[in-house]
């Protein structure tokens, strides 16, 4: 006897009757799955963070900070499905597999940008995304039907990093020594990942696999000494007008806009800043890290507002100081929870309605210029949401927002002893006037900020 049907499709269109009727996997195999997926995301998550200060690329950067971010969101999903799944406790911060942590320490101890891409993007995240495939056409398409929307989404997003990291690595590695360095990382983690039994654990392992010798025979000190290539130039010249220009009333429409623009550009540091608070505030729920994560990508994006401004305008940015002293001097002279509060005491600032962000969309605004304008809207949404992400987590730590205000005060008048011997190393010069003339075709009608000390005030730095 059939089924009586209207020609309506059944089960809310998610599969047929034969494909609904084949059991898939048990809730037990269903959490044992999502813990060794979500300790390979948290893992990824901590690498694109270690990996942000000492990778020279500024597109790497970019992409890195977006990884991460979506490694956060795959986390969370992640954690939100095993949590109800009947399997109490959930065990989501312990490490499901040594053979698992073995191949995640390894890929950890990359030497440069190639080894890093290739074991992110040629090994680990395409083994990820294998075992999402076989879990997706494995697991029963109805009645898991949550896992199986969240993997969909996990899915697509891993294949389009990928995508990237082959588009990197074609580049990155184009001659016979980094093509080289590239197969000898690729074969020594694949090694690793093959003795784990795959990112699932279920693939055939030999008993008698030679594992290479390993790097993680010490523990991990990621680098947080932020470095650039040679399109950021003299990334300890300190000299830096443009948060003195865009709020300079004497000078003109098109200079404030372009001090503004150079602001959002100047961003990178902020991330920079961020991934090292990531890497080094521990214990905290994954609610936190998930969303500084999405903080730290807002301001890589806001980074690439520059970016894609002076792309419009045809300016040559590698021809003018992008300094990194702001990350640097907090990554190096500060405490983790200092430099969050840091980030806080500059974000809320910003949300005064006659002098912060609004000021700036002001700004691009009155300048009629509709790119910079769209841009600086986001960027005062976006900033918003980071002194409400600052609130939340800082207020249990350090008080209400006057005493976290009154902190980020005290920290900002701190000494800077890192950014004073780098400044030391490098002339401080003016390069703002080469800027303005060789952009705008003008000379500079600002004459605020001229008078910058050899080692520069924490304010005139600072990013925002």
């Amino acid at each position: 006897m059939s089924i009586p049907s209207i020609g309506i499709p059944p089960l809310a269109g998610i599969a047929t009757y034969e494909e609904a009727s084949v059991p898939g996997y048990s809730v037990d195999d269903n959490v044992d799955l999502m813990r060794r997926y979500n300790y390979v995301e948290t893992r990824l998550y901590e690498i694109s963070a270690a990996f942000l200060n000492p990778t020279p690329e500024w597109e790497v950067k970019c992409a890195l900070s977006m990884h991460l971010y979506l490694d956060g969101e795959h986390s969370q999903a992640l954690r939100k499905r095993v949590s109800e799944l009947r399997r109490p406790p959930l065990y989501l911060d312990k490490c499901p597999d040594e053979r698992l942590e073995a191949l995640m320490e390894e890929a950890l101890r990359a030497k440069d940008t190639i080894e890093l891409l290739t074991g992110v993007y040629r090994v680990i995240r395409p083994a990820l995304l294998d075992a999402y495939r076989r879990h997706m056409e494995e697991t029963n398409p109805v009645f898991d039907h949550p896992t199986c929307r969240l993997l969909r989404i996990a899915i697509q997003e891993e294949e389009e990093m990928i995508a990237w990291g082959e588009a990197a690595l074609k580049t990155l590695a184009s001659d016979e020594k980094a093509r080289a360095t590239a197969e000898v990382w690729e074969s020594h983690l694949s090694a690793y990942l093959r003795a784990a039994g795959g990112i699932t654990g279920k693939e055939e392992t030999k008993g008698d696999l030679d594992l290479p010798a390993s790097r993680a025979a010490e523990e991990f000190v990621p680098d947080m000494d932020p470095k650039r290539d040679w399109r950021s130039g003299e990334i300890y010249n300190f000299h830096y007008r443009a948060n003195d220009v865009y709020l300079d009333e004497a000078a003109d429409w098109d200079e404030r806009v372009l001090a503004l623009m150079y602001k959002r550009f100047h961003e990178m540091d902020v991330p920079e800043m961020m991934a090292s608070i990531l890497l080094q505030t521990k214990g905290k729920p994954w609610e936190y890290y998930r969303d500084m994560a999405r903080q730290l990508w807002d301001e890589a994006r806001h980074a690439m507002m520059g970016e894609v401004w002076f792309a419009k305008y045809g300016v040559d940015w590698s021809r003018y100081p992008n300094h990194v002293g702001w990350g640097m001097h907090l990554n190096l002279d500060r405490a983790p929870l200092e430099r969050h509060v840091i980030l806080y005491y500059i974000e809320q600032s910003l949300m005064d309605g006659k002098t912060g962000k609004r000021l700036e969309w002001l700004i691009a605004q009155r300048a009629n210029d509709p790119l910079a304008t769209f841009f600086q809207d986001y960027d005062w949404a976006d900033e918003v949401l980071h002194a409400q992400i600052g609130r939340k987590w800082l207020k249990p730590d350090v008080g209400d927002t006057k005493a976290l205000l009154n902190f980020g005060r005290e920290i900002a008048a701190r000494p800077s002893p890192t950014m004073e011997a780098r400044a030391r190393t490098t002339p401080q010069e003016d390069w703002w006037p080469r800027f303005v003339k060789d952009v705008l075709g003008k000379e500079s009608t600002s004459q605020s900020g001229i008078q910058h000390s050899i080692i520069p005030k924490f304010e005139q730095v600072a990013s925002g």
